[in-house]
């Protein structure tokens, strides 16, 4: 999740070496470092790993994990072809994991068959009609946009607000987008802002393209 994709995996092998006993839970983080890092071939070996010598019964998240290192890296035909070979059905959340990637190569036909799919199994999963959403205003298909809009705003369906969790001191703390509600909200927002005049003047330019609409 913090970019040290290649560290996890090495703590991971350390673990092994001390004969450290591993879950299902440790392998889906495992298989989430080889995503982020985008180690294909290692995400396959891993992912034999666990069955085969580990006697592990792969779950929703585990081929959730796959589908999404396959299709992040750009091997969407590949990644297709793994849910097809997969022994359960494709649950919504192993086709959010393609639709993300579709958003992120800019898939816009097929991103459009995914959507559909997960809409059959959840009609009301707001992820697919934003991911969606989003994908056609990327391509600038603008009446595709409002289309897919419209039909959220007749089927009653909002997004939820995404929100970010962080524990200091034994303390969670919980925000959400233009959070005024924390004790310390004033100091949070001069601290994000001394961040960002930081990166702009490190040449940093955010990449708005997936800004969600």
């Amino acid at each position: 999740q913090h970019g040290h994709g290649e560290e996890a995996l090495q703590l991971f092998e350390e673990m092994i070496e001390e004969g450290m006993k591993v879950d299902p839970i440790t392998f889906v983080g495992v298989l989430s470092a080889c995503s982020h890092a985008g180690l294909v071939d290692e995400g396959h070996c891993y992912f034999d790993f666990m069955s085969h010598d580990h006697g592990i019964t792969p779950g929703e998240e585990h081929y959730t994990c796959m589908v999404d290192l396959l299709a992040r890296s750009g091997c969407m035909e590949e990644a297709e072809d793994f849910m097809k070979t997969m022994p359960i059905r494709p649950t919504a959340m192993v086709w959010i994991a393609l639709l993300g990637a579709c958003r992120v190569h800019g898939k816009v036909e097929l991103a459009k068959h995914v959507a559909e799919f997960i809409l059959e199994l959840e009609p009301q999963n707001d992820a697919a009609f934003v991911l969606l959403s989003n994908i056609h205003a990327a391509a600038s298909r603008w009446d595709y946009k409002a289309k897919v809009r419209k039909i959220m705003e007749v089927r009653g369906v909002r997004k939820k607000l995404g929100h970010s969790c962080i524990e200091v001191n034994n303390q969670a703390h919980m925000f959400v987008v233009e959070d005024a509600s924390h004790p310390q909200t004033k100091e949070i927002y001069a601290e994000l802002n001394r961040l960002s005049l930081r990166m702009a003047d490190a040449g940093y330019v955010p990449d708005t393209r997936f800004v969600l609409h």
